[in-house]
């Protein structure tokens, strides 16, 4: 009897589950990088996410050919491309003028649509053309070209709507006093705000506005610039867990095999009573942490001026 209470003991313990393996801190490799020629000026600025995948948005002059394919419209071009959830450019767009344009900033509205927003110069305007002294005979009929306006400074805010599968559905614009920057836009009660720098008579304020879902810009309030500073540790929803955005100095907690050697930004991905599952370092600033369902996690990293994109599905 003792013997067969023995064998049964082994055989419970092989087929009782293993204990949770030791969570390590893994290094992310980015899954999008900017390949461009250096100094090109070519930038992603900004990412959105759904179900199917990541929305990219950035400024191209001559590279990001792994993010776009379409045909350029002139100086430079703000840019919207697709990934898929295997990390697969599905479609990609160009957005802008025949003159220079950029994009910064990307936002999603409840329909799924994408709505980017960027600068843009304002169209050349012809002046009023001179015109020759009526009182003196024109014998050879000499024709005066009417003069045009050649600024090509980023004084037009501009809203570009996108839908999911990559149609450009309108074009908004609003005329500022001076160079417009939109940094940042996210949903509101009516709309949309977006928020960015205007460069005016030599002052630079942060400024304000509202966008409606008709592409209409109103409300614009200007103010000094706001130095906000960002939260020690930043906690991102993640289903029925939680991710933890932060600088590691030491050592983190759940995971005892870490211990920094320098600061290092970590995402750690959490169960509600505080269980490690899983956890990553970059290299570079972290700029925008992002969660979807069926995606995982989407950071946004600053590596000394370049921007990378992560996709890390060991945190969906």
């Amino acid at each position: 009897m003792k013997f067969r209470f023995v064998i049964s003991l082994i055989l419970l313990t092989l087929i009782t589950p293993p204990a949770n393996a030791a969570i390590k801190v893994v290094a992310s490799k980015p899954a999008i990088i900017n390949v461009s020629p250096i100094g090109s000026g070519d930038q992603i600025s900004d990412v959105a996410v759904n179900s199917a995948g990541v929305a990219i948005v950035g400024t191209v002059e001559n590279g990001m050919t792994n993010l776009i394919s379409t045909t350029p419209l002139g100086g430079s071009d703000g840019f919207i491309s697709f990934v898929d959830n295997l990390k697969n450019r599905t479609w990609d767009l160009r957005l802008g003028t025949p003159s220079d344009d950029i994009a910064t900033a990307i936002a999603r509205d409840k329909s799924g649509n994408f709505w980017v927003v960027g600068s843009t110069s304002k169209p050349l305007e012809p002046l009023i053309s001179p015109s020759l002294d009526p009182t003196v005979l024109n014998l050879d009929n000499v024709l005066v070209d009417p003069v045009t306006n050649p600024s090509s400074e980023l004084l037009r805010l501009v809203a570009w709507k996108v839908s999911a599968s990559g149609q450009l559905l309108g074009t908004y614009f609003y005329d500022a006093a001076g160079v417009i920057a939109p940094t940042q836009i996210s949903v509101s009660t009516s709309g949309f705000k977006v928020i960015g720098s205007l460069l005016n008579e030599g002052e630079t304020n942060q400024f304000q506005i509202d966008l409606d879902s008709a592409g209409v810009f109103t409300n614009l309030a200007e103010g000094k610039p706001k130095v906000s500073k960002a939260p020690a540790i930043a906690t991102i929803k993640a289903g029925t867990n939680n991710l933890k955005s932060f600088i590691s100095k030491t050592t983190i907690i759940g995971i005892p095999s870490w211990r920094a050697k320098k600061p290092t930004p970590v995402l750690v991905k959490y169960t509600k009573n505080g269980k490690a599952l899983a956890a990553n370092s970059f290299s570079g600033k972290v700029l925008k942490v992002m969660w979807q369902s069926g995606v995982g996690a989407v950071v946004l990293v600053d590596q000394k001026g370049e921007f990378e994109l992560h996709i890390l599905t060991n945190m969906g």
